[in-house]
């Protein structure tokens, strides 16, 4: 774009030239979605291991389950990947550090707290696994 345009003028030329506005509709569109503006790190270990942010394969979701006295927290794991993984789990409610280990193929539900008020809240984790 030209110093000192207006938005008025990047629209008109878009109008006469298509693919700008395609190229201006993917700027706007490429930060929907992104819940987290930053790249989760894993760092190799050696003797095959690797430590950090879990891999692609190894999903997890938060979930703040209403009931009759409060609310239970728990997190759901997916480990996809073909190896065992091992990690740390720290959330933001208790601020406790609870660990997990999942086969590969394997599913698990941790429970983070019982009885709380929090509607929601957040997990972060520190792995290890063999690759």
């Amino acid at each position: 774009m030209h110093r000192g345009s207006t938005f008025a003028s990047v629209v008109a030329r878009a109008r006469s030239a298509p693919w700008l506005a395609l190229g201006l509709l993917g700027l706007g569109l490429t930060g929907l979605g992104c819940r987290h503006h930053y790249v989760k790190q894993t760092a190799y270990a050696g003797d095959g291991n690797y430590t950090g942010a879990p891999p692609m394969c190894f999903q997890h979701r938060e979930e703040s389950r209403p009931t009759s006295i409060g609310r239970t927290l728990l997190v759901h794991f997916a480990n996809t990947c073909d190896y065992p993984l091992e990690c740390f789990v720290y959330n933001d409610v208790t601020e406790a550090e609870q660990q997990v280990r999942l086969i590969a193929g394997g599913r698990s539900v941790l429970l983070v707290a019982g009885y709380s008020e929090a509607k929601r809240f957040d997990v972060e984790l520190d792995c290890t696994w063999q690759g």
